[in-house]
């Protein structure tokens, strides 16, 4: 919150300027602040995000096999990854310092989804500061959302004062900020569970529901905020960013809900992910699993993360074959059943997945399954 609250105000400074200045000077503002940011608060991120965007952007372009450079560019990127996630991260105390593990962890797929872009011959004319003006895009940089480079492009290229722009921006900016503050922190962390724990000892099982009930609403709440506020941002900037959710929780099955839910990174792993796994496996089962397992190792490469990537893999594939083979029942079109039977169902899958994440340990999730559902 600090970080992001930091960046708010950084930004707000920075906006005074930047429309002030000469039209080929602006977006240097908006790197320099993405720098002190970065070196503000971790000087070895800034290190490293500057030395990774040299080296990929000079091997992508050296490299005249576009295959080989896009290789040696993702190997590059998911070592540096794993090495962040699987040691070095706990010995740098990242956990208190989440500047390198999220920004880079969204630096590296907007890096990945070039190199790709590169090789597959898709991206439009430019040059090596239009690349780095977007890897260094401040809004962006900390949580997303995983916007294209191409889109990014075509904004910068179109790039007026607007003051509905304007407007918009910060408005969009309070909503974040109510949803973090007033509704995750205050409403859902601090009064529903103090409620929560009233009732702890006489109804177990409702406690572990509004448990539930409170980890994915403050989740939702708190990561939707912080993709208001970047989105807002980005408008004061004269760019309109990928929306990331579209009220995941109405959704009417497990594949409706990853189209609603942090839309930008589903997004990506369904067209780097996904789509090459199908393609060369011909199984849609093995690519949805696969994905899922890889999109929770994006999170935390840990046991808890790859059970839960595992159950929304399965649920997906069990959702789709049974779409499948029940399109032409009456039942499914049914108003009960589309709008309020399917969204239950959907949500409290979501909500349970959750718990496994939630916990420290995969026991401690079982123990708050079984009293959810009467067995302890």
């Amino acid at each position: 919150m600090h970080i992001l609250t930091t960046i708010t105000f950084l930004t707000l400074l920075v906006v005074l300027i930047y429309w002030s200045l000469p039209e080929k000077y602006r977006y240097l503002s908006v790197m320099a602040s993405a720098a002190l940011i970065l070196f503000h608060f971790s000087p070895i991120s800034l290190g490293l995000l500057t030395l990774s965007t040299l080296l990929c952007y000079w091997v992508l372009v050296n490299i005249h096999n576009t295959a080989l450079a896009s290789v040696v560019v993702i190997s590059v990127l998911v070592i540096i990854f794993l090495f962040f996630k699987l040691s070095m991260g706990f010995e740098f105390n990242l956990e208190e310092n989440r500047i390198i593990p999220l920004g880079y962890s969204y630096y590296s797929f907007r890096m990945i989804h070039y190199a790709i872009e590169r090789y597959k011959g898709t991206l439009p004319t430019h040059s090596f500061m239009d690349f780095a003006r977007y890897l260094f895009f401040i809004p962006t940089l900390l949580v997303g959302p995983i916007n294209r480079f191409e889109a990014f492009l075509k904004d910068y290229k179109r790039l007026r004062f607007d003051a509905d722009n304007i407007f918009i921006g910060l408005e969009r900016i309070l909503i974040g900020y109510v949803k973090i503050i007033v509704l995750g922190n205050y409403l859902f962390s601090h009064k529903m569970g103090l409620y929560a724990r009233v009732i702890e000892g006489d109804y177990p099982w409702l406690y572990e529901y509004i448990e539930m009930v409170r980890f994915g609403a403050n989740a939702y709440l708190q990561f939707s905020g912080y993709s208001d506020v970047a989105i807002g941002l980005a408008l004061l900037f004269g760019y309109r960013i990928i929306e990331n959710f579209n009220f995941p929780f109405l959704a009417s099955n497990i594949a409706d809900f990853w189209r609603r839910w942090h839309i930008s990174l589903s997004s990506w792993c369904r067209d780097y992910i996904f789509d090459p796994v199908l393609a060369m496996s011909r199984n849609a089962i093995f690519a949805a699993i696969a994905t899922m397992i890889i999109l929770g190792g994006w999170h935390e490469i840990s046991f808890r993360y790859i059970i839960w990537g595992l159950m929304h893999g399965l649920a997906i594939t069990i959702w789709s074959t049974y779409d499948k083979k029940t399109k032409h029942l009456t039942i499914r079109s049914h108003f009960i059943t589309k709008k309020i039977l399917s969204p239950i169902i959907t949500i409290h899958f979501v909500l349970l997945s959750f718990i496994i994440i939630r916990d420290d340990s995969l026991s401690e999730a079982w123990i708050s399954i079984q009293k959810l559902i009467f067995l302890n």
